[in-house]
Formats: structure tokens, C-alpha cells, sequence
């Protein structure tokens, strides 16, 4: 586990969510999540919120970071038992906006959900950066074209 998803485990929503990341690599990882009934709506489905909350956080280890300025998805099926698999993409990359895409499917492939956020990449520092500020460097993920 490198420290990327390391740091991302850690949180208390991944735990409470118990992600679990199955694949990381440059500008997209894939996030294995079960489907817990204490995060059921009245008509024992997945209530909405917690696909977003999926989402958000796959793509945030896609991007190494991003701090969520608006998130959006459309959820096409309920999930309501076995696991989910959320892949997060790094679509484009600015210097400090990314553009991100997930898409939710379950145990079987079927497509359940898809959403996209636009975000502030994290910055790494550089020398000369004062303590404490966010950086002045490049965003985490090169640009990339679909």
C-alpha cells in the first residue's frame, strides 16, 4: 500500500464507509465498497448521499487529493446488497482545477451510478513555500484528453 491510499485509509470516512482501494495507478483507482444496510433509506435502498460520498472518494485518490468544489451524480439502479466497485478518473488536470469522473458499478457490472466533481488539486509544496500555506506547485496528475 503506498502512502497515497495509506493516508486515504486513515480517514474516518473510508473507515466508516470500509473502503477498501483494489487499484491505484496514475490519474484513476478503483474503490471496493460493501453495501452496509445502516446507510439504507426507508425502502431499504442505499440512501443517495452515500453514492456520492463513494464517489467523492474514489476520485480523490485518483487525484492524490482534491478538495471538492461541486460534485454531481445520477444514480440509475438501488444497491441494496454485496459490494460496489467505484472507479475514479482524472479527467483533466489544471494547475489548480481538476475535473474528475466515477462510475459505481456492483457485484454483477451493472452500472448504478456516475457522477463528476470539479475540485482544487493539492498542491505540493516547494522550497520557499512558508509554513503552514497551501504551495505554489503543480497540481498532483498530469493533464490528460479523452
Amino acid at each position: 500500500m503506498d502512502e497515497i491510499v495509506e493516508r486515504f485509509m486513515a480517514t474516518p470516512i473510508f473507515r466508516t464507509l470500509k473502503a477498501e482501494v483494489i487499484e491505484r495507478g496514475e490519474g484513476r483507482a478503483v474503490v471496493r465498497y460493501p453495501v452496509q444496510p445502516e446507510f439504507f433509506n426507508g425502502v431499504a435502498q442505499l440512501q443517495g448521499g452515500v453514492y456520492g460520498a463513494m464517489m467523492d472518494c474514489a476520485m480523490a485518490v485518483a487525484a492524490n487529493g482534491i478538495a471538492t468544489a461541486q460534485l454531481q451524480y445520477n444514480i440509475f439502479r438501488p444497491a441494496t446488497e454485496g459490494h460496489l466497485i467505484v472507479t475514479g478518473e482524472v479527467v483533466r488536470a489544471g494547475r489548480t482545477i481538476l475535473y474528475c469522473e466515477a462510475e459505481v458499478r456492483d457485484d454483477h457490472g451493472r452500472l448504478i451510478a456516475r457522477g463528476s466533481q470539479n475540485g482544487l488539486a493539492r498542491r505540493r509544496r516547494q522550497p520557499g513555500d512558508e509554513p503552514g500555506s497551501e504551495g505554489t506547485g503543480q497540481a498532483g496528475e498530469p493533464s490528460r484528453s479523452q
